[in-house]
């Protein structure tokens, strides 16, 4: 039951992003950072944020759903959301900047990022789920 949730809830979020997306491109935009300069900005908007995330999504959260299709499901998932983890997190940590300073025996840590909260949620859900689905995987007892 908690392998079919792994796929369930992200399919799901999937599911309503996706079609936020494809109704409104510029959500995205906006929430990314990202400037659109011509009309076919908002057309690949659409169909990367809006249509593939919402059949993608489609696909994982019937997985959890239809018999037979579990182990396919989690697998997609799993690889699917490493990917994005890796590389949206390649960037961010890659312009992480964290400052250790000890003076008289007491310890200050800064850490600063030019991320916003967006990038920091975005890859804590895909390492989260990447990493679920990975642990259902291993588990003998979801075959089905």
């Amino acid at each position: 039951m908690f392998a079919r949730a792994v796929l369930i809830i992200p399919g799901a979020l999937f599911i309503v992003y996706g079609a936020m997306c494809w109704y409104n491109p510029e959500l995205p935009a906006e929430y990314a950072g990202l400037w659109v300069a011509h009309q076919d900005g908002l057309a690949e908007l659409a169909a990367m944020y809006g249509g593939l995330q919402l059949c993608l999504g489609s696909i994982i959260f019937l997985s959890g759903i239809l018999k037979g299709y579990l182990r396919p499901g989690l697998w997609l998932l799993m690889m699917v959301l490493a990917g994005l983890a890796a590389a949206r997190g390649s960037v961010a940590f890659g312009n992480f900047d964290l400052t250790v300073q000890a003076a008289q025996g007491a310890a200050d840590v800064a850490m600063s990022s030019e991320f916003t909260s967006y990038t920091w949620y975005a890859l804590l859900f895909e390492a989260t789920f990447a990493v679920l689905a990975g642990l259902c995987l291993l588990n003998k007892n979801n075959q089905n």
